[in-house]
């Protein structure tokens, strides 16, 4: 059921009137077309309260398949493809849909920049820098231009791109996951569903809700208590948090989604939470030849 801040007011269709669907000629009574589903506009929907209940709907994503697409893969991970592989689509928001909400909250409210590398990041920490460096180097001196004017050009490209790149570290990582978990009656497209699942966990989960959360309680405890907590952001103690998440993410998806039992879960669950970071590694060197050679 779709959220709403407004008074459900009496419906005053007729629902006996035939209607010529505009979309296909199609005759039917009725709100939609039985043929090709197109809607009948009436003067409810052209109120200003109509188009603020659909605006509201729009950029709150409170719609009831969300939160309830959310819920599932936080707490049963693997669930959310099962149910929509048996099925069962109409409860929840498409694996893609999802992925794609998850990416918009991640670039709208930003902690860590693992999807999104500074230049900065990309010159000094990942292990091809030097070859960033070297790259960067040789581009400014024989273009004759600051270091700052292309580092400011840099990122604001690299931004714009990785929000488009996103999607080929889901089809980099469904590849693995179809290696991982190999089987004559899968088929890739389940395997491609489960990394969008993942991707949507993760966005949502390690790199939205977790660092905000933890930005504030450092605020908070630096304001109130003058102790600094900023560790918790620190590279190396996120990285190992983040690991855990990932590997409780792909243990339960291994026994609910793959049907595994424990032993092969945990250790498939291993394997897949640890290559999710050199997979990571892949993506910001891809994003940052895309972007180098597209400025």
């Amino acid at each position: 059921m779709a959220f709403s801040v407004f008074k459900k007011r009496q419906d005053s269709f007729d629902y006996n009137v035939s209607h010529s669907c505009k979309n296909c000629g199609s005759q039917f009574k009725g709100k939609f077309c039985n043929h090709c589903g197109e809607k009948v506009i009436d003067v409810s929907d052209r109120s200003f309260v109509k188009i603020a209940e659909s605006v509201l709907n729009a950029f709150t994503f409170l719609e009831g398949k969300f939160w309830r697409s959310f819920k599932l893969i936080l707490l049963d991970p693997g669930k959310l493809t099962s149910e929509i592989r048996s099925g069962i689509q109409v409860l929840y928001m498409k694996l893609v849909g999802l992925f794609f909400v998850a990416n918009f909250f991640y670039f709208l409210f930003p902690v860590f920049d693992t999807f999104n590398s500074s230049l900065y990041s990309q010159m000094n920490q990942q292990s091809y820098s030097e070859i960033v460096h070297a790259l960067v180097t040789d581009y400014i001196g024989s273009n004759n231009i600051a270091f700052d004017q292309f580092a400011k050009e840099y990122n604001t490209h690299s931004g714009n791109l990785a929000k488009l790149l996103l999607i080929f570290l889901v089809l980099l990582f469904s590849g693995i996951i179809s290696i991982v978990n190999y089987s004559k009656k899968s088929f890739y497209f389940d395997h491609l569903q489960m990394s969008f699942e993942f991707h949507a966990f993760q966005l949502l989960l390690c790199s939205v809700i977790l660092p905000n959360v933890l930005v504030w309680v450092i605020r908070l405890s630096s304001a109130t208590m003058g102790v600094d907590w900023s560790i918790l952001l620190s590279d190396g103690f996120y990285s190992w948090v983040t690991l855990l998440i990932l590997f409780y993410f792909w243990l339960r998806a291994q026994r609910t989604y793959y049907q595994h039992g424990w032993i092969v879960s945990i250790l498939k669950a291993g394997v897949l939470a640890y290559l999710v970071f050199e997979v990571w590694s892949i993506y910001r060197m891809f994003l940052f030849f895309a972007t180098f050679y597209t400025l």
